[in-house]
């Protein structure tokens, strides 16, 4: 038999994690299996109201981990490029229970919010109970997922939040999204790809660029990014074959179940070049 708690707080929630530290967190739950099959306690939290809030600090834009996609799309607060992904995960019923710190935890690296997380320099808000207050610790999410199912989260701690930095989005003149598939909807991602850039005066005053199912994590490459920051889109287009090689010779995708190697690395290849072109 299951052992399962039910909080309706977060201090309720880390209380229970103290007093069982081999319990299962489940929000939405809509993955539990594939990750884990054998459970003896469960903490569900999907009953705790202020985990389901979004709220504008003036400066991010904080996201709470028990709201699901369904409501985050729904959200005026919720980046536009962070919805047109959500839109495009599974089914309306999974999109009903599960969530972007779900996705993050799970840490696929066919996460399909992952690579726009990346992209927005997203952060995971960890909190654990001390003295019987919660003490909250912030880690960029490239360091919080640190391989395929591997996360920087201690034993007494759940994450509660997601921040995403208003100034990684807010300016951007266009966005660019895009996930191949076996098919239109329902399916697990042979790769996924993010763009996103700002234009000021004609050239480009922010770049980002995230990739997904190409690598242990999701991937971005500060470096060449800032490669194209001060350079007009025709300047791009120009040498575009010589910007999506230097971001290839970063890429080493694997052959599995889903798709080739090369399938990958060529689909990568299209998919950059139709964004610093299109």
């Amino acid at each position: 038999m299951v052992k399962g708690y039910y909080p309706t707080t977060i201090l309720e929630a880390l209380e229970c994690i103290i007093q069982s530290k081999d319990a299962l967190l489940i929000s939405g739950g809509t993955d539990v299996m594939v990750v884990k099959k054998q459970f003896p306690e469960i903490i569900l939290l999907n009953g705790i109201k202020e985990m389901k809030k979004v709220v504008d600090t003036g400066d991010a834009i904080v996201i709470g981990a028990g709201a699901s996609y369904r409501e985050l799309i729904e959200n005026e607060l919720v980046p536009k490029v962070l919805k047109q992904t959500m839109k495009q995960i599974a089914s309306p019923a999974i999109r009903s229970a599960g969530t972007l710190a779900g996705n993050i935890c799970n840490a696929s690296p066919a996460g399909d919010t992952l690579p726009v997380l990346y992209a927005l320099d997203a952060k995971v808000v960890c909190s654990r109970l001390e003295k019987g207050k919660k003490v909250e610790r912030v880690v960029p999410i490239n360091n919080f997922i640190l391989g395929v199912r591997k996360i920087a989260l201690h034993p007494d701690e759940m994450v509660t939040a997601i921040e995403i930095p208003k100034a990684s989005y807010v300016r951007q003149t266009k966005f660019y999204y895009e996930k191949v598939g076996a098919r239109a909807a329902e399916a697990i991602s042979k790769l996924s790809f993010v763009g996103m850039y700002t234009l000021e005066t004609g050239q480009i005053a922010d770049i980002r660029m995230a990739f997904g199912s190409v690598g242990v994590t999701a991937l971005r490459f500060p470096d060449i990014e800032n490669q194209l920051k001060g350079k007009t889109l025709k300047e791009i287009s120009e040498n575009v074959d010589e910007y999506v090689e230097a971001f290839m010779t970063n890429i080493h995708p694997i052959d599995d179940q889903r798709s080739t190697a090369e399938y990958r690395c060529q689909i990568c290849r299209n998919l950059i070049k139709d964004f610093l072109t299109a």
